[in-house]
């Protein structure tokens, strides 16, 4: 069985960030070296050599974007140079759990043909420091849950069958991933690059998990921003145009129908999601 597991990191500017990331992954968690390699794409323009020389692993690499700029290009890059049938997509904004890794491959190991992701918390040092200020507590308020559980069926345990998971840390088998095909590199931003693929994986009767019990930590400080998140609220709805050009039922997708009115025959986390998205 499967005991192996490229982690893919694609990263633009983030360097103090994605250095934590790496840190919880060479230094913090229990899966020996030799079960896994780590694939960062440098898809912005900040250096990041001195990294290699602060964990001078042979499992560690760092390679330039050969594909469109953006997180879809990013991630296929990776994909590119992985070298393990198991790949796991991780944010540089992501920091795993000890045992996040074993969980991932014993799931894969037990189920085929499906998309994997764990859950996700703000770090308890991240949650400190946006107390402090206000737009910081709204974000605590109203994004801290990131996933609708009503939107979920229970499958076993902690284990959901889900209409829908985000990338940050997704793992899916190298011959799924070939299936779905690859991220859609029309969107030149983080938006539905991760939304349109999993809609096409359903589409071919890939299962979409959600671990509930496998938690990481969001540790985005450098996203608390009113300004970053106006600029994210952008990008999503543009991107949800290029979702509905792509897929006429598309209309149908939780990233098109959350963006319009209210309505009565909306469900109630549906409704929940709209009103979230007018603030």
């Amino acid at each position: 069985m499967e005991d192996k597991i490229s982690i893919l990191i694609s990263t633009k500017n983030r360097k103090a960030i994605l250095q934590q990331t790496l840190d919880v992954i060479f230094h913090h968690q229990n899966l020996p070296h030799e079960q896994f390699e780590v694939i960062v794409t440098n898809d912005g323009t900040e250096p990041l050599d001195e990294l290699l020389t602060l964990f001078p692993y042979p499992n560690f690499k760092i390679i330039p974007n050969k594909h469109r700029p953006g997180l879809a290009g990013g991630r296929n890059n990776g994909v590119d140079h992985a070298q393990f049938e198991l790949l796991l997509f991780l944010d540089d904004d992501i920091l795993v759990t000890s045992t996040f890794f074993y969980n991932v491959i014993k799931i894969h190991q037990e189920y085929d043909n499906v998309i994997l992701t764990g859950n996700r918390f703000y770090p308890e040092e991240l949650i400190k420091i946006a107390k402090t200020y206000p737009f910081g507590r709204y974000k605590l308020e109203h994004e801290y849950q990131w996933l609708e559980k009503d939107s979920m069926t229970l499958l076993k345990d902690n284990l959901f069958l889900s209409n829908g998971l985000a990338t940050f840390s997704a793992s899916l088998k190298k011959s799924t991933f070939e299936k779905v095909g690859p991220f859609n590199e029309a969107f030149e931003y983080a938006g539905c690059e991760d939304s349109e693929f999993f809609h096409r994986a359903k589409k071919i009767g890939v299962t979409l998990l959600f671990d509930e019990a496998n938690t990481c930590y969001h540790n985005e400080l450098d996203n608390f921003t009113l300004k970053a998140w106006l600029k994210r609220q952008s990008t999503g709805i543009k991107s949800a145009v290029v979702m509905c050009q792509l897929h006429p039922e598309g209309k149908n997708h939780p990233t098109w129908f959350t963006n319009t009115p209210i309505s009565k025959q909306d469900e109630a986390w549906v409704k929940r999601l709209k009103i979230k998205n007018g603030f």
